[in-house]
């Protein structure tokens, strides 16, 4: 309210000091204050055609700034994906960017007549500015999120929404606030050379005829309250589409049911119970007919999960002239628990890269893995920090399973007033525990976790652990460690890379 009041009083003493100016000089020609603009327009809003010239004036500006916005977000996003046509379409956004307003005036007169000649004006004007700002959000996409997205194998809509949509928005209200006030300078002047019927321009070119000054300077107000509220309506617009964003806490959430009221590390461990659908699926996929068996409750009774094992044959892996690993062959048996141990450096986390196709080899294959589903932990988190872990969750899952067996689940793992928390506003043992959550809830043959036990206190630790051997079901594990105890209470089978040595 201070900043406010402040500004208002800023405003006034300019006001004053307009007036004043004006009252110094006596030819009104040359010079009107303030109450003769006010006294001008009064008179002008009476006029039949004073709400006509706004609208039309109005509407072409608003077409011609819409059909930039749009274009310029098409194509800024289809260059931002494809190089090709992002160096084929910079001379014509950099001509656009450099040419003065004239010249295009003037070529548009020519070529299509005063009447739409602010659309196109104040198209040509805006579109450099949405273009070059939507492909500079989509250079700043997170790229390990859309790793994450590609494990979890999400579609693309949802990648719109949730990885490029929050990278777009900044860029686009920063874009906006500099075309908008552009749209409106180049439009009307546009129109004032133009002189198209029933337009703001005309009535500033016959201001300027009939040497009007006060006239003149009340269709500027009338110019600098619509752009206004213009910008103000379609920046109001882009915050709606926004509103998700911004951290807020889910509001549409059951209720915590009473198996988490108590605090977490304390919580009874539930058994397995048939209603949890995480608990009975089988995953192995060496039985189908006992999947069909299994309650039409469950989300996965109808899916089929490869049993092949994943056989790695004489895997290399250098970047530029520095090995990584080093003739790595091992076969990773269906429904096995994997430890995978050693220093820091020797290629642990490079191999889970190969294993879920982020990295080609440079030497080697890796067979068995075509029709195989993977979930990951990654050394970082990588959850959407804006959304609650049950939305973070439920974008992993399929559509079956209710919110309601997610958040059964998902109690299983974190505090009850956590859940609907925005990840951001959650510790980095929370953040952990979420992931790992949603790594077992995503329907998968293989689950990949590197140190995913990193930040987590001894107590719980262990209970993690219980949860993921409790939902593994039957899945193949590849998990990074640094701590022996955790193979033995993992039940895993121990792999050691081989130690670095020349490539052939």
């Amino acid at each position: 309210m201070k900043k406010k009041f402040r500004s208002f009083i800023i405003i006034l003493i300019w006001i004053s000091l307009w007036q004043f100016a004006a009252e110094a000089i006596p030819n009104k020609i040359i010079f009107v204050g303030p109450w003769e603009a006010l006294q001008s327009l009064s008179v002008q809003i009476f006029l039949p055609d004073f709400w006509l010239t706004i609208f039309s004036s109005w509407l072409r500006i608003a077409l011609g700034f819409s059909g930039a916005f749009l274009l310029g977000i098409l194509l800024g996003s289809a260059a931002g994906r494809f190089s090709l046509l992002r160096e084929f379409l910079e001379p014509v956004v950099a001509l656009l960017q450099s040419v003065p307003v004239a010249s295009f005036v003037i070529l548009a007169l020519i070529w299509i007549g005063s009447e739409n000649l602010s659309v196109l004006i104040t198209f040509l004007i805006v579109f450099p500015v949405i273009y070059r700002n939507v492909l500079e959000g989509i250079h700043h996409v997170d790229q390990k999120l859309l790793e994450m997205a590609q494990i979890f194998r999400f579609s693309p809509q949802k990648k719109l929404l949730y990885l490029y949509r929050p990278a777009l928005i900044p860029y686009l209200q920063a874009g906006c606030h500099i075309a908008l006030g552009m749209a409106w300078k180049s439009g009307i002047a546009a129109e004032v050379i133009g002189v198209p019927a029933h337009s703001i321009g005309e009535k500033l070119y016959m201001a300027k005829i009939y040497l009007s000054t006060a006239e003149l300077f009340a269709w500027t107000f009338v110019i600098i309250i619509v752009s206004k509220v213009f910008e103000k309506l379609f920046l109001l617009l882009l915050d709606l589409a926004s509103r998700d964003l911004k951290g807020n806490a889910d509001k549409k959430i059951p209720k915590a049911s009473s198996a988490n009221a108590t605090t977490w590390k304390n919580s009874h461990m539930p058994d397995c119970k048939a209603e949890d659908p995480w608990a009975t699926k089988s995953f192995s996929g060496e039985d189908h007919r006992t999947a069909k068996s299994l309650s039409a409750e469950d989300p996965w009774t109808t899916k089929s999960f490869s049993p092949e094992p994943v056989q790695i044959s004489h895997l290399w892996k250098s970047y530029g002239t520095k090995p990584v690993l080093s003739d790595v062959s091992l076969t990773l048996s269906s429904g096995t628990v994997y430890c995978l141990l050693g220093p820091s450096g020797c290629g642990k986390t490079t191999f889970l890269r190969l294993i879920m196709n982020l990295e080609a080899p440079g030497q080697g294959s890796i067979q068995g893995l075509a029709g195989q589903k993977t979930t990951a932990v990654f050394q970082e988190d990588r959850l959407f920090e804006f959304l609650s872990p049950l939305k973070n969750i439920r974008l992993a899952c399929e559509k079956s399973v209710s919110s309601s067996e997610i958040q059964r689940f998902l109690e299983q793992f974190l505090e009850a007033d956590a859940l609907s928390k925005p990840v951001s506003q959650l510790s980095g043992g929370m953040k952990r525990r979420a992931a790992i959550a949603r790594a077992l809830a995503s329907p998968s043959d293989l689950i990949i976790m590197d140190e995913p036990f990193t930040g987590l206190d001894e107590a719980t630790r262990d209970r993690v652990i219980r949860l993921i051997r409790k939902y593994l079901c039957g899945r193949t594990l590849l998990l990074v460690t640094h701590q022996e105890e955790d193979v033995e209470k993992l039940k895993g089978t121990v792999i050691r890379l081989p130690e670095l040595s020349q490539q052939p």
